[in-house]
């Protein structure tokens, strides 16, 4: 009697794994890939995502092409890019960014920082955001972003057991992203060595961040909490921006 229970049993796990294969399987697979790629992604773009996400939902469209001969003779004198046109995120939050392949830079500067920062102040931002754009830093993460992505997706499919794949899944995702964030926070140091050694007036960089630092909105620079700020802020934190600035200014 023992024998025929243990032997059911046997034949209930037996098929409970091939309903499992048939029917689970393939769609934890599909579901460990994507938790992977999603929470690799925010991890590293989050601020990205939400600087964008604040342009949505104005009266203009999203970006508006303008042209300011200033800022786009400053920048060629100063790194040498051309650009054309400048691009306006319809956002009140202060940022910018320069984005594009190499010999096509498109500069993004949002509403509320080319409206209220001064020229000054305008010089810092698009000289950093020129500094990424000329010492190659989209490429770069870009490129590193492709291998560790990829690297993810092989150790995922070393892990055969559906119970360890979820949240291996999540674990590797959130790991991989931060080594991002780390490599991002390498390329705001620089491009911040590059921009105050190019600027007219190195004051404008410690205005304009004061100018960031005492918006009343999301910080995206720098966290109170110095584990968050390591693990999840790429910036280079206010205080030591204004440091670069000040030891400029005295070599001067």
């Amino acid at each position: 009697m023992k024998i025929f229970v243990k032997a059911k049993a046997r034949a209930r796990k037996e098929f409970v794994k091939k309903v499992d294969k048939k029917i689970f399987s393939p769609k934890l697979k599909f579901l460990k890939y994507f938790l992977f790629s999603l929470v690799f992604i925010y991890t590293f773009s989050w601020v990205l995502i939400r600087l964008f996400a604040s342009s949505l939902g104005q009266e203009k469209p999203p970006i508006t092409i303008i042209q300011d001969e200033k800022i786009e003779q400053l920048i060629q004198e100063k790194t040498g890019i051309k650009i054309e046109t400048i691009k306006i995120s319809e956002s009140d939050h202060p940022f910018g960014m320069m984005i594009g392949i190499p010999t096509q830079p498109q500069l993004i500067l949002s509403r509320g920082l080319w409206e209220t920062f001064t020229p000054d102040e305008l010089a810092y931002v698009v000289l950093h955001e020129a500094g990424h754009y000329k010492l190659y830093h989209g490429l770069i993460e870009f490129v590193a972003a492709v291998l560790l992505f990829i690297l993810g997706i092989f150790v995922l499919k070393k892990i055969p057991s559906i119970k360890l794949s979820i949240p291996a899944a999540f674990i590797l995702g959130l790991f991989l992203g931060i080594l991002m964030v780390r490599l991002g926070h390498t390329h705001e140091l620089q491009a911040d060595s590059y921009t105050v050694s190019r600027m007219t007036n190195p004051q404008g960089m410690i205005e304009a961040t004061k100018k960031f630092q005492n918006y009343p909105g999301q910080k995206y620079t720098q966290s109170s909490n110095k584990i968050i700020q390591f693990l999840f802020y790429r910036g280079n934190p206010y205080n030591n921006r204004i440091s670069m600035a000040k030891e400029e200014i005295e070599k001067r």
